[in-house]
């Protein structure tokens, strides 16, 4: 995230009130990425589960699970619900009426019909080979490359037929793609066109007798005629090929050897649209929308593990991954997907949802509007609302190839930021959060000059505190030629004085409590002093009186256990000659252990050891 010098001009706003811990804070974790170019892979915006809301209608039946076959009817206007051991009938679009249970007895037509299904006019099978087989099945490798890593993405997960609904355009088949390499966690998107299907079916056998793991083309020589897998033409039909039943037998050996075609099916422009490592995708749908201009662009929504909806845009020959839907409060895989006028009709394992593709009023102003490249939304000066064109061009701006908002839209007032106020401490590390409304933004950074120690995140910018740290922080992001601010921050002294004051007042504190230990300790010695000089005293008027201090009288006090009468070598040491029961040092009794069979010696739990010839303890 690059930084600027320039000091901004935060719009006035309160501080907060709670404080904030002086050594670290911690400000917020974010999302996505606040700064740098970011791959059209991550959705520009995405909306929690509490702001999808608007925009779904859902529908679960008490006690059933697994809505994972859904079929539309657009003549009765009808959904049927395939779930587990139930079939349900509800008219579209739903809106939480009441659905209705059928009951549906396959008739023996149609089982007679789904065992016909997928065989062509005239491929009966052979009369000794492929008996009641099909002879015109032939197999290709779709092949989505990923450009960066260099691994194909091969398993296909799933595929949407887009057929256009006017003009000369072909039909374009997308698939969702994902790695077979262990630890590659990769989706891609690719488009298809049916010539590049004709021209590998086309070409080239592959055979796999020798080397099944590479295998090698055959060549045209060894290919017997007519061409094994091709249907029952009218051409063949004058040749005496009236049915597959009529083929050859080297035809149908070759055919039952050689299913799998030598060359490959790459995608157009031989690229993927979208490469993503972030996000798996498991099912696709794909509409054609019109724009303002008049221009058809195709509309994929694919279908994540984690129940979520992403609404993607081909601009060219790239695929942007505009919106994110969480559609589901617990996490779960979606298993199916259909289309119905302007609505996406997701199964699950536990509801079906209905999703709204035409939800213009969610973006609030023209900027917005702009941003969000959906073709059948448009900014409407008239209402000064985004709103559906449906065709409409009179007072409505729409920029799908460069969302220039600066010369789409008309200057709105700049948006003043509420500025945080932020206590900190010299050699704090703060961290700044910015959370830009896209993660397509791109965010610059404007803080006090001269300030070096910075840091910038995925998060946001992280500050370790000095003394030409303090000041305004500000994150401006920009996109489609705007810019505004979008997060303010003031760094100040949490004790409301500079570090120089601060450090005056620890060194007076450090210096009282010095000279408190100081007066502590000659009170203690005075005192140890005076003791001692009273019980010499003591010991000189009982010795004066005739007593025998080795052998008391009957009902006084033994001292046979007190010390000797002190000598010089002993004054240095007069918390030594203590009784021993009145502690040590301050020590209750139970801390001092083991006297020493000699000269003193006092040990101290947890302390060092102190003996009779040292000076201090």
């Amino acid at each position: 995230m690059p930084a600027s010098a320039t000091l901004p001009r935060p719009g006035p706003g309160p501080p907060p009130a709670s404080p904030f811990p002086p050594l670290v804070l911690l400000l917020g974790m974010l999302g996505g990425p606040a700064s740098g170019l970011v791959p059209r892979s991550v959705p520009r915006t995405s909306l929690p589960i509490s702001e999808a809301d608007s925009c779904l209608t859902r529908f679960a039946a008490p006690q059933t699970q697994n809505y994972s076959v859904l079929l539309v009817d657009p003549a009765s206007h009808m959904l049927y619900v395939g779930a587990r051991d139930t079939i349900f009938a509800l008219p579209l679009p739903f809106s939480g009426e009441r659905p209705r249970r059928i009951d549906w007895m396959v008739p023996e037509a149609h089982r007679q019909n789904c065992k016909k299904k997928g065989k062509k006019e005239g491929d009966l099978g052979g009369r000794k080979t492929l008996q009641q087989r099909w002879t015109t099945f032939l197999k290709a490798d779709l092949v989505c490359p990923g450009p960066e890593h260099g691994r194909a993405s091969s398993v296909l997960q799933d595929m949407a037929i887009l057929r256009p609904e006017r003009g000369a355009r072909t039909p374009v088949f997308y698939g969702i793609f994902s790695s077979q390499w262990e630890g590659a966690a990769i989706s891609a998107v690719c488009a298809f066109q049916p010539q590049d299907i004709r021209t590998a079916l086309s070409g080239p056998f592959r055979e796999t007798k020798h080397d099944c793991s590479r295998g090698l083309p055959v060549l045209d020589n060894d290919v017997p005629q007519p061409r094994p897998g091709e249907c029952i033409t009218n051409n063949m039909k004058h040749r005496q090929f009236a049915s597959s039943l009529s083929l050859p037998d080297r035809v149908l050996t070759f055919i039952r050897d050689h299913p799998l075609m030598d060359t490959p099916v790459l995608p157009a422009d031989s690229h993927p649209l979208l490469v993503t490592t972030e996000t798996v995708y498991v099912r696709v749908v794909a509409h054609t929308v019109t724009s303002l201009s008049g221009r058809d662009y195709n509309v994929l929504y694919l279908g994540t593990e984690n129940g979520h909806l992403h609404r993607a845009v081909q601009i060219g020959r790239q695929l942007s991954v505009l919106e994110d839907l969480a559609l589901f409060s617990e996490p779960q895989p979606i298993e199916t997907m259909k289309f119905y006028q302007a609505w996406v009709l997701v199964g699950s394992r536990t509801e079906v949802t209905q999703v709204n593709t035409a939800n213009c009023g969610r973006l609030q102003s023209c900027a917005e509007c702009i941003l969000a490249q959906d073709p059948a939304c448009a900014w409407s000066f008239r209402l000064g609302a985004c709103v559906p064109h449906a065709g409409e061009h009179g007072g409505m701006v729409q920029g799908m190839e460069s969302a220039d908002v600066s010369s789409l839209c008309p200057k709105e007032p700049a948006e003043h930021p509420v500025v945080f106020e932020i206590p900190v401490a010299t050699a704090a590390h703060v961290v700044l959060p910015c959370t830009p409304s896209s993660a397509w933004a791109s965010c610059v950074w404007h803080q006090p000059g001269g300030v070096t120690a910075l840091t910038p995140r995925r998060d946001g910018l992280e500050v370790v505190v000095t003394p030409r740290a303090v000041g305004a922080y500000a994150c401006e992001c920009q996109e489609g030629g705007a810019a505004r601010v979008v997060a303010a921050y003031s760094l100040v002294w949490g004790s409301r004085r500079g570090p120089s004051n601060r450090a005056r007042t620890v060194g007076a504190g450090l210096a009282g409590f010095f000279l408190g230990f100081l007066a502590a300790s000659l009170t203690l010695l005075l005192v140890g002093r005076r003791q001692q000089r009273r019980r010499q005293r003591e010991l000189l008027a009982r010795d004066k009186v005739g007593l025998d201090l080795g052998a008391p009288p009957s009902g006084t006090t033994s001292y046979s256990q007190d010390p000797p009468s002190p000598s010089p070598e002993d004054e240095r040491l007069p918390l030594a000659l203590g009784k021993r029961g009145s502690g040590f040092g301050g020590f209750p009794p139970p801390f001092l252990l083991d006297p020493c069979p000699g000269p003193a010696h006092v040990r101290l739990t947890g302390a060092p050891l102190a003996t009779c010839d040292e000076t201090s303890i």
